[in-house]
């Protein structure tokens, strides 16, 4: 992707915005400009929390360089971004710090700029100044819930070179319990056929299977892009992780179980969907890296990242941002754990509880 354009139109827009924000269905009517900020959190000026190349993206977009941004108009209790929001220092990003940023990703190999969060959408006034300001951006993905207005995604039209899009419910009931948002089904749809009519960039869906909602929400999430969207290619996630705001839920406190996986790749296989490879290192295979600081240095690309293993109860690795370093590791273990499983046959097919 060449460098963005920049109108006098898009400028009226974005200050628009930013003094009476209405990017999502919350309509919050914040003035951002005066230091106002609505139900997601977002300010005037973008920030993020953490940024590196990511070797956990699906396999065509793999290596990614992503940039966790803040703010978001979703609370989703398996979230694997939230406590890392909170928690971790964040820094203003301006057009010289995303060049910076660009330049080391490229160094690194990473074939994309990946903008997520938190959510892009929430910051997009601001984020269409900066991207137009940075000379020779790599292709951009927009990796987005899509909970927003059709005019905040008319804006983005013509930014993205790849929509990553997260279907992540199949009933408003399931969204408004899990992520409050009551009329998510509804709006996301909407946005689906509206992204699609454009025509902008390759569009991917992603779908997190949900433990104990195969029913209630990947069964009619995956019918509805089957009948309405039959074209666009989906990402069906298998590899949830429970996050520590879903252990409280009955059904999102535990992971997923084999029957339940197998089920929705039938459900997918059943419908025909043009399924996306998953990324190298394993579909549930997967590191959590967060970035250091020292003394009051707040820099959140610092270097060297810890990293954080999660083992399920029946021995499956997960990596939480996956970094090259890790899946390579996270493959070793699970060569070790095949083997172990050869050697023992019976427990092959444990499920999780």
């Amino acid at each position: 992707m060449m460098t963005s354009s920049f109108s006098a139109a898009m400028d009226d827009w974005v200050n628009s915005q930013l003094a009476d924000c209405r990017l999502c269905p919350r309509n919050c009517r914040v003035n951002r400009l005066r230091g106002e900020r609505g139900w997601c959190g977002a300010g005037a000026q973008p920030e993020y929390f953490m940024e590196y190349v990511h070797y956990g993206e699906e396999s065509e977009l793999a290596p990614s360089h992503t940039i966790y941004l803040t703010g978001c108009n979703l609370h989703c209790l398996f979230c694997h971004t939230a406590l890392e929001r909170k928690v971790k220092c964040a820094e203003a990003l301006t057009p010289e710090r995303l060049a910076a940023i660009i330049a080391r990703g490229r160094s690194e190999g990473a074939r994309n700029l990946n903008l997520l969060g938190g959510e892009p959408m929430v910051n997009l006034p601001a984020l269409l100044k900066i991207l137009a300001a940075v000379e020779e951006l790599p292709p951009l993905v927009w990796n987005t819930n899509l909970y927003c207005t059709a005019e905040a995604l008319a804006m983005v039209n013509s930014l993205a070179d790849i929509y990553l899009v997260d279907l992540k419910f199949g009933n408003n009931r399931c969204s408004g319990a899990v992520a409050e948002a009551g009329d998510y089904w509804d709006v996301v749809r909407a946005r689906l056929k509206e992204l699609r009519e454009g025509d902008q960039g390759k569009i991917i869906i992603r779908h997190l299977v949900l433990p104990g909602h195969l029913d209630c929400c990947t069964r009619p999430a995956l019918s509805w892009i089957a009948q309405e969207l039959p074209e666009l290619r989906v990402s069906l996630k298998l590899d949830y992780l429970v996050m520590p705001p879903a252990r409280q839920d009955e059904r999102l406190g535990r992971f997923l179980t084999s029957r339940e996986v197998c089920q929705a790749e039938e459900m997918a296989e059943a419908l025909g969907l043009r399924l996306v490879l998953p990324r190298d290192a394993g579909e549930r295979c997967g590191v959590k890296a967060s970035a250091t600081t020292k003394g009051s240095d707040c820099q959140a690309s610092k270097l060297p990242m810890d990293v954080e293993l999660v083992i399920s109860p029946n021995g499956e690795i997960y990596l939480h941002h996956p970094t090259r370093e890790a899946v390579s590791v996270a493959r070793q273990l699970n060569s070790r754990r095949e083997s172990s499983c050869r050697v023992a046959p019976d427990k092959t097919h444990e499920e999780r509880p």
